[in-house]
């Protein structure tokens, strides 16, 4: 019996299994099922190949070949794929709301509904065959409609929106669309006009902001890619605003026959050519248009007609310099005999020449960036031939950015300032033309190598200083770090370390940066106060040696400062200043009078206080040396 009962299980298992892998298979579910049997006709869009629509007083043919539709009649243009698209999906999810059977039609005939001579009749040619859809007249409510499927009896009653939605006008189901073509896919771009011809085409080459066009007539140049870009993005945008006439002979009547312009934009091979006209006479914001391969005369704006009303140099490239950042690996600067060269590893710049030496990154990057940046403001010649005019047979400065090995991506050479001071005249090695740039150019580009060095004078930690000088005017600290990892005071042989003063001072050390570096060597120290420096703060990491002299202010935020090796005038921030030179010890207290102190206190002296000891400081070579403060003037007896 138990197993009579298991097959049973089995059996009603099997078969339920059955239906739901059918119904996955068809792709239909119960629901979508019961959904599909309301709706007036079943069909899909996506299977639709043509579309007849017959109205009372005209009649539409489209036809689709891929996913483009095509009016065929009345006239052979192009459909708007959307529109066409959104009357079949409303077809196709229509529901009625009463289904009238042929026994409730006994005795009755079709005028009675409407559709013996429909008001709107719509065939759609499927893959499974043809559809007719008959819409007649209005039920007595007026809120739906008589509607008949070819091949059947009944009479269904369908929303009003199934005949609003196939009472089109024609220019309703025409494309709007003027060219249609993607901008990416463009390859060259021409606007002709009475008076010129302008040509852009695409180049092969590609930066990292995409692919480079160039101007190939009137001259051949360096086109500005954001504006070719822009160009094309407005002539695929463009959409028809009214039909005016498809009679091949008004061409004259609306003055396309001499076009104020001709804008052919190809694809490959194949080019599609627009005629702009001039406005109608009542109406200035739409300018008459056509394309020149068919009939249809119709009107589009007119501001962005306008658009290619150009100027050669209005699309031409104001980058001096057009390259890829992240390709750049070297940059070298010439100014007469001297060299800076900048080389780039991973994301870190290192100065080669005139020293080797760490650069600042956010120099070496700006340098870069604003030499990306360069701009002409003005377009001074295109062709060259006496470089001296423009001070650049001789130029104050030539910029050479490198790829990978001895690959040149730019060079850029610095001429002379116009006589207005308005612009500097700058040219690329590699082009005849000379460009006029701003002159803060002047500011930007490196006068030395100090103007690209690290700021970091020196990699040190705090813990790997071992000695620590303080000297000025007013006396020596030396403090240095025992085998216990404590500080100990070395020189005066008498004092209390001041541990916080201690601490910031070996701290700001280690992190000594340079606001900015001033000139390198020793020589005229005096107009830094350098001479007679207010401190000299010496650190000592190993066997090496490491100091920093303070001299005057240069403002309230800064003070002028001298760094050891190599000597370098700099400024450092005043605070950083106030930190080093701040007193890290302090002289003992007096001890009290004999009558007043008690035999049993302990001697009022630091724990840290250490014995006098004999400085084990090695002194500075002579050539590294930092000035010693003066001595603090005697007092008057």
């Amino acid at each position: 019996m138990k197993q009579r009962t298991t097959i049973v299980l089995v059996v009603i298992a099997l078969l339920v299994g059955g239906l739901v892998a059918l119904d996955h298979y068809k792709g239909v579910s119960t629901e979508e099922a019961e959904a599909r049997s309301n709706r007036l006709v079943d069909f899909h869009t996506k299977d639709v190949t043509s579309l007849k629509i017959e109205l009372t007083n005209r009649v539409f043919m489209l036809v689709k070949t891929g996913e483009l539709w095509q009016i065929k009649q009345p006239l052979d243009v192009r459909a708007n794929a959307n529109t066409v698209n959104s009357i079949l999906d409303d077809l196709e999810f229509a529901e009625r709301t009463r289904t009238i059977t042929p026994k409730e039609l006994k005795g009755m005939k079709l005028a009675e509904f409407g559709l013996e001579k429909p008001r709107v009749r719509a065939t759609l040619q499927t893959k499974k065959g043809p559809i007719e859809i008959s819409v007649g007249s209005e039920t007595p409510t007026k809120d739906a409609l008589y509607i008949q499927v070819q091949g059947s009896k009944n009479v269904l009653v369908g929303p009003k929106t199934v005949y609003e939605r196939l009472d089109q006008k024609l220019d309703d189901l025409r494309d709007r669309v003027v060219l249609d073509f993607l901008p990416a896919t463009a390859t060259r771009l021409e606007i002709k006009s009475a008076d010129r011809v302008i040509e852009l085409a695409k180049s092969a080459s590609t930066t990292n902001a995409g692919s480079l066009w160039m101007l190939t007539r009137p001259l051949s140049v360096r086109a500005d890619p954001n504006k070719a870009s822009q160009l094309l993005a407005d002539l695929s945008e463009l959409r028809v605003q009214d039909f005016v006439s498809e009679d091949p002979k008004d061409l004259h009547t609306y003055q396309l026959d001499e076009p104020e312009r001709e804008i052919t934009v190809w694809t490959g091979e194949s080019g599609k050519t627009l005629l702009l006209g001039h406005a109608p006479t009542n109406d200035a914001t739409k300018v008459y248009a056509k394309l020149k391969s068919a009939d249809s005369i119709f009107t589009v704006p007119a501001a962005t007609a306008q658009k290619f009303n150009v100027q050669a140099n209005d699309l031409r490239d104001a980058h001096v310099l057009r390259f890829a950042e992240d390709a750049v690996h070297e940059i070298d600067v010439i100014r007469g005999t001297s060299k800076i060269s900048l080389v780039r590893t991973g994301m870190a710049w290192s100065i080669t020449e005139p020293v080797a030496v760490l650069a600042e990154l956010s120099r070496a990057d700006g340098l870069l960036n604003d030499l990306a940046n360069l701009t002409a403001t003005q377009f001074v010649a295109d062709v060259a031939t006496d470089l001296d005019k423009y001070g650049l047979a001789a130029p104050t400065a030539t910029v050479s950015l490198m790829g990978t090995g001895t690959n040149v991506l730019a060079q850029l050479l610095v001429g002379a300032i116009d006589t207005s001071n308005a612009v500097r005249f700058v040219k690329r090695a590699d082009e005849p033309f000379v460009y006029g740039v701003t002159t803060n150019i002047d500011e930007w580009l490196p006068p030395n190598y100090l103007s690209l060095r690290s700021r970091r004078l020196v990699d040190l930690t705090a813990d790997g200083i071992t000695q620590l000088s303080v000297e000025k005017k007013s006396g020596k600290t030396v403090v240095e770090r025992g085998a216990d990892k404590k500080w100990h005071l070395v020189e005066p042989s008498q004092g209390v370390l001041d541990d916080d003063s201690l601490e910031h001072a070996v701290n700001e050390f280690a992190q000594l940066r340079a606001e900015d570096f001033v000139r390198e060597g020793r020589d005229n120290l005096a107009e830094y106060g350098l001479d007679q420096p207010d401190a000299t703060i010496t650190a000592s990491v190993g066997d090496k040696q490491y100091a920093v002299a303070i001299g005057k202010a240069k403002n309230t935020d800064y003070r002028y400062a001298l760094w050891s090796d190599p000597p370098l005038v700099m400024t450092i921030w005043t605070g950083q200043a106030n930190t080093l030179m701040k007193d890290i010890a302090k002289s003992p207290a007096p001890a009290p009078a004999a009558s007043e102190a008690s035999t049993n206190a302990p001697p009022l002296l630091s724990t840290n206080a250490a014995p006098p000891l004999v400085s084990t400081n090695v002194a500075p070579s002579a050539t590294n040396a930092i000035p010693t403060p003066a001595p603090a003037p005697a007092s008057s007896p």
